[in-house]
């Protein structure tokens, strides 16, 4: 699978994909045997398991929904590794099914790597951003 020219490019791909709704496509941006970690904790191991797991959230929780990137932070850890961490705004759509998750914002870390044919997704994990508890 060919990879991307920037580690940006691939964060931002996953984007257009989950906008999209296309599974093959967000697919298409990991490597073989790279993992997700989605809101819900769910898991999905290898490229195959990230389309699957996707398809059925794009049936379901992400139905109705559209992402955006409003901030991208870039750490390089090597030449061929970089982690972004992208601040992400999900709308729910005035016309989504019963079952879409509400508005809301997450931060997706991603995990890049760069091969012979460029930039691929290796790891990533979607955690939702909540308010810190208040004292009683």
């Amino acid at each position: 699978m060919a990879g991307l020219p920037q580690p940006q490019d691939v964060l931002y791909a996953i984007g257009n994909a989950l906008n999209a709704k296309d599974a093959q496509a967000l697919g298409a941006l990991f490597s073989e045997d790279a993992e997700f970690v989605n809101i819900m904790g769910m898991r999905m191991r290898g490229r195959e398991g990230i389309v699957k797991g996707h398809a059925w959230a794009f049936s379901g929780p992400l139905a109705g929904s559209r992402v955006e990137f409003d901030a991208v932070d870039e750490l390089p850890v090597t030449s061929d590794v970089v982690v972004l961490h992208g601040h992400v705004l999900r709308e729910r759509l005035p016309d989504a099914p019963p079952n879409t998750l509400p508005a809301g914002a997450t931060v997706l870390e991603l995990v890049t790597r760069r091969g012979p044919d460029g930039w691929q997704a290796v790891a990533a994990v979607n955690v939702t951003e909540s308010l810190p508890p208040t004292a009683p």
